[in-house]
């Protein structure tokens, strides 16, 4: 059970790290394209990139959710309110 937990828990540290880089890398084409082309032609290509990118961020996001590894203090039979209004 610990073993499929760390798995988990990886993957879905390796989809966020991922979605991250997928957010940021517009950003860092812009910097370069500004340098080759044009302002206009610059723009646009990072705006395409954006697009395409930061849409698939997102599905990377939303997987690495269900890989959500929760811990015994994230829980709500942890908080003491919790237990009293269920008369534990």
């Amino acid at each position: 059970m610990q073993t499929e937990t760390l798995k988990n828990a990886r993957v879905a540290v390796f989809l966020n790290r991922s979605a991250l880089c997928l957010l940021l890398l517009p950003v860092a084409c812009m910097t370069w394209a500004l340098n080759v082309y044009p302002p206009k032609d610059a723009f646009l290509f990072c705006f395409v990139l954006g697009t395409y990118s930061w849409s698939f961020a997102g599905v990377l996001y939303v997987v690495s959710a269900g890989f959500h590894v929760r811990t015994r203090n994230q829980r709500p039979e942890a908080d003491a309110g919790f237990r009293e209004a269920h008369g534990h």
